[in-house]
């Protein structure tokens, strides 16, 4: 018997495949709609091999987080930032990371309206894909400096403005304003990193 070698390339490009139909499945439909079936539809790739390459949605959903399809890398959130960033005080290096992760959510519209969806449809699938960004934040504040005071609470800092933040991008798809400031163009939202900064200016260096 002649065994059938898959080349690896070839299992990369299904996987691929699988991952970008199931992104695109999940910004459409949701959480709770997405089914094996659906991803399969729109792939193009049979069930079957979707489950040889997964054991469940889940499994999927959690190699999609760590795709580079749905969140970007932390290595793609530090270069956008500038070349001086580790010498950047400590504010200005929080700013410089919500500035890089707005430049690549801009880029992914899909990911901001499984954000709007995944406060819809809160569910262990939901859960996979909020693991990748809490997992990503943390490794990129990793490259801080170490001159943020003790009795900053940053954890927090950072979770107040990072869900400022999404909610703004996450209504951009269809509001052009919000609370006076425009979302739609670069004016609005140089208003608002001006804002962050003076906030978190204020913050770190009372």
């Amino acid at each position: 018997m002649t065994l059938k070698i898959v080349p690896i390339n070839s299992q990369s490009e299904t996987r691929k495949k699988i991952l970008h139909a199931a992104y695109k499945c999940l910004a459409q439909i949701g959480f709770n709609r997405l089914t094996p079936d659906e991803i399969a539809l729109r792939s193009g790739v049979s069930r079957k091999i979707i489950f040889h390459h997964y054991k469940g949605l889940e499994n999927l959903l959690s190699d999609l987080g760590e795709s580079g399809f749905y969140w970007p890398t932390t290595d793609e959130l530090l270069a956008n930032t500038p070349d001086e960033f580790p010498n950047m005080d400590p504010e200005k290096q929080v700013g410089a990371f919500f500035l890089s992760l707005r430049k690549e959510l801009e880029e992914r519209p899909e990911t901001l309206r499984i954000m709007a969806w995944e406060m819809l449809e809160k569910s262990a699938l939901s859960e996979e894909l909020e693991d990748v960004r809490v997992r990503t934040a943390l490794e990129f504040f990793e490259h801080l400096g170490d001159d943020v005071p003790d009795d900053v609470d940053l954890a927090a800092a950072v979770a107040l403005l990072g869900g400022g933040i999404s909610y703004l991008a996450i209504r951009s798809l269809n509001t052009k304003t919000y609370g006076g400031v425009s979302l739609q163009d670069e004016v609005g939202w140089e208003r608002l990193e001006h804002a962050m900064h003076r906030m978190l200016k204020g913050l770190l260096f009372q």
